[in-house]
């Protein structure tokens, strides 16, 4: 368990600075950034850095408190409002947003008084031994206890209800998962209550050291689908991303082709395909960039390709056997190729621009669809045996 303990430690702190980076700086909201700053203070001190920080301080049992702070409160408060924000929940009255700050720094307040007043300077257990403090630690439990099973309370009812109206499926599913996780929170926090009562009273709720052991797997069980269902969004977003870097690399061979013959289109100058590869960077404003140069360039090849360019190239297609969208698609393909030869051997324009502009797509989407079969039939044997075609025929006399 102590190994477990430590790679969900690790993840936490991975999780914590990668949001960090995304959040601090940019205005973003920061809620779950606390929650899992929380989250990794807690479990860093349930490691042997909880009692070197009690050694350091002198402070006998500091790191218990700390991470019942860090882990319970700001957590549990900082979730809370994480899922309030991104299902949509309004905020409520002042006296309901005064409320959500007053509780959690009232509950802080509350076990600090009863750590420092009554719970010093015994080492937990020990604090059985002594009445006072025994009942100062019932105090303190069930005050911590109490919030964070309120609040996970309230947070498993925020996401059962808004998983299923979410917009888009990673998010439903991981409202959804947060909320299994706030649930195991809750068992959690139920089962140390009992123990507690019952160690005051007896040997425990279960032979030995099962109760402390059931608790903390419970509580491992939170955090990690508190982790994974907080992840979940994002693979949706990774996902579109990947999409999008798919369609940007699929549309650079014909991008690279057809600005080459009309580079005036282009507003930055061509990229490497490595650095094109390698660069995460806005992947929609690039993809939109493409799309629009590749069409601007097949305007200006265009006038290139006259009337019975395009004519020959639409026969040439149904010769083939092709009808409907895919031979208007292969016939663009055949003359584009045709024209950008002969705007690279420097001959004349020959059309001018009044022929009908291409059907693209109705979105980005869509437009990408549409590129992407220009893309591949461009490419094709059958336009490249066009254009070999038109190259051996005699140019046009003026």
């Amino acid at each position: 368990m102590r190994s477990f303990e430590l790679v969900m430690a690790i993840l936490l702190w991975i999780t914590t600075a990668w949001r960090a980076v995304k959040v601090w700086g940019k205005g973003h909201d920061r809620a779950l950034w606390w929650t899992f700053f929380g989250l990794a203070v807690m479990m860093t001190l349930r490691l042997p850095a909880g009692r070197a920080l009690d050694q350091l301080t002198g402070i006998v049992d500091l790191s218990y408190l700390l991470k019942h702070l860090s882990g319970g409160v700001l957590s549990a408060a900082a979730l809370l409002a994480f899922l309030r924000k991104v299902s949509g929940q309004q905020d409520g009255s002042p006296a309901v947003k005064r409320l959500r700050v007053i509780l959690p720094l009232a509950t802080a307040a509350i076990m600090s008084t009863l750590f420092f007043a009554k719970l010093q300077p015994y080492e937990t257990r020990a604090i059985f031994q002594d009445p006072a403090a025994r009942m100062a630690l019932l105090a303190y439990t069930t005050v911590f206890l109490g919030f964070l099973t309120l609040s996970l309370l309230a947070g498993t009812r925020v996401c059962l209800r808004w998983s299923r109206k979410a917009d888009g499926r990673a998010l439903g599913w991981g409202l959804g998962t947060i909320g299994a996780g706030m649930a195991a929170g809750v068992a959690y926090a139920l089962v140390r209550i009992a123990a507690l009562i019952a160690h005051m009273t007896g040997d425990g709720i279960l032979p030995g050291d099962l109760d402390d052991r059931v608790s903390t797997y419970l509580l491992m069980t939170a955090l990690l689908l508190i982790v994974v269902g907080s992840t979940l969004p994002v693979l949706g977003k990774l996902r579109t991303w990947g999409k999008r870097r798919r369609a940007l690399l699929a549309l650079r061979p014909l991008w690279l082709d057809l600005t080459r013959a009309a580079p005036a289109v282009r507003l930055d100058s061509p990229r490497g395909p490595t650095a094109d590869r390698l660069d995460p960077r806005d992947m929609l404003g690039r993809l939109y960039r493409r799309t629009i140069e590749i069409r601007d360039a097949a305007l200006v090849l265009g006038d290139h390709a006259p009337a019975d360019l395009r004519e020959r190239a639409r026969r040439h297609v149904e010769a083939r056997g092709l009808t409907g969208a895919r031979a208007a698609v292969a016939a663009e393909a055949c003359w584009l190729l045709a024209a950008r030869r002969a705007k690279l051997r420097g001959e004349a324009p020959q059309a001018s621009r009044d022929h009908p502009p291409v059907e693209g797509g109705r979105d980005l989407l869509g437009e990408i669809s549409v590129l992407t079969r220009l893309s591949d039939a461009y490419h094709s044997d059958l336009a490249h045996e066009f254009a070999d075609t038109c190259d051996r025929l005699p140019e046009p006399q003026p």
